[in-house]
């Protein structure tokens, strides 16, 4: 389908920048003033969905990709709240395992480098495991089976971003977060700042409407390139927030003049419903019958 010309160029063009510089003068903030970084993720989590959600409403880029009120309560609603038990579990057993491991001020050669070094890394790091993961669970059918529930949906919402089966997030929120975040050396400033950008981009990556960053696209995943993700024909753009993975191994795509035709699932009936929580729970550990 080939995108039109902006109907609201100011939102177009305006979203992403705005939400830009509200994340940076949150972590200027915090490490100049020392705030509590828990606090300020938490707050810029907010303030960003607030945005994103409004802008969706106001400027959506296809109606039928819309989050609607069966969806949100018969679908998603279960799957967010479960997601952000285990996001609290999840955090706390990393700390946890960290508190009796390893420092927790930076050790090592990546504790010496400079801030923005840190977290650069971190976020190369990060996003080199979960593409690993990201593939494989496109490549093996019993890994398709935890994965597949996060593309089961045929829409693309920011709330959808929530939308995945707890092994999922244990993968990310819990292994690899505690090995680049933890057992690398870098420093907890450097986290802070590498999960404030990765919140941001995760957010902004599955919004329903038309934001457009230009070449921002070969530098950090967005709306434009995470669409062909989820997009039903060949999945493509497995990285999380940075592309460079995907330009290396050549899983790239990012067209601005066109965005995919049919979100989630070509054949939807090879997986279960999503709006029928347990069954789509239970799926990866059920036989397989081919």
């Amino acid at each position: 389908m080939e995108l039109d010309k902006p109907a609201k160029p100011l939102l177009t063009y305006g979203t992403y920048p705005t939400l830009v510089l509200i994340t940076g003068a949150g972590l200027w903030a915090a490490l100049a003033r020392n705030l509590d970084r828990n606090a300020v993720i938490g707050l810029l989590t907010a303030v960003t969905i607030v945005i994103v959600f409004a802008v969706e409403r106001i400027n959506p880029l296809l109606d039928r990709w819309a989050m609607t009120k069966q969806s949100l309560l018969q679908r998603d609603l279960p799957f967010i709240g479960l997601a952000v038990v285990v996001e609290q579990i999840a955090t706390t057993a990393v700390s946890l395992i960290a508190a009796a491991t390893v420092r927790d001020d930076g050790f090592g050669p990546l504790g010496r480098m400079p801030l923005i070094a840190q977290a650069v890394f971190a976020l190369l790091a990060l996003d080199l495991l979960w593409y690993a993961y990201h593939r494989a669970a496109h490549t093996f059918s019993r890994m398709w089976r935890v994965h597949g529930l996060h593309h089961s949906p045929s829409q693309l919402y920011v709330l959808m971003h929530q939308v995945f089966h707890p092994l999922d997030l244990l993968v990310s929120r819990f292994v690899i977060s505690l090995v680049v975040f933890k057992f690398t050396g870098i420093g907890p400033d450097a986290a802070f700042i590498a999960i404030a950008v990765l919140g941001l981009q995760q957010t902004v990556s599955h919004v329903n409407s038309d934001i457009r960053t230009g070449w921002v696209n070969y530098l950090l995943i967005g709306a434009e390139t995470h669409r062909y993700h989820h997009a039903a024909e060949a999945p493509a753009n497995y990285g999380s927030v940075v592309p460079v993975w995907d330009i290396l191994f050549r899983t790239f795509a990012y067209n601005p003049h066109r965005i995919p035709d049919q979100m989630g699932l070509i054949d939807p009936t090879a997986y279960p419903d999503p709006r029928g929580f347990h069954a789509a729970l239970a799926w990866p550990f059920q036989r397989a019958t081919s």
